[in-house]
């Protein structure tokens, strides 16, 4: 979906985004008007309660400054402190 791909973004809907893409959150802890958004451009789907990049998402994930791919090593271990972290 091209508009997904170049659709301004505020920094709390990229936010989202990228928090979506590594996994760090549950879905009920996101904005629902930033979810909700997302969902429109195509970025993201919700699928029983949890959210996931569409191939549209990834490749927007992907061009963001800093961006990386979710499966890349250094994302993956941001990912298990974070998920760590949050657990205690």
């Amino acid at each position: 979906m091209e508009r997904g791909l170049k659709a301004p973004l505020s920094p709390h809907e990229e936010s989202t985004l990228r928090r979506i893409a590594l996994g760090i959150a549950e879905a009920n802890l996101f904005a629902q008007r930033d979810v909700a958004y997302l969902v429109r451009l195509g970025l993201v789907d919700e699928t029983a309660g949890q959210l996931r990049l569409t191939d549209s998402g990834r490749e927007r994930y992907q061009g963001l400054p800093n961006g990386a791919s979710p499966s890349d090593e250094a994302d993956a271990a941001l990912r298990r402190h974070l998920l760590q972290a949050r657990s205690r």
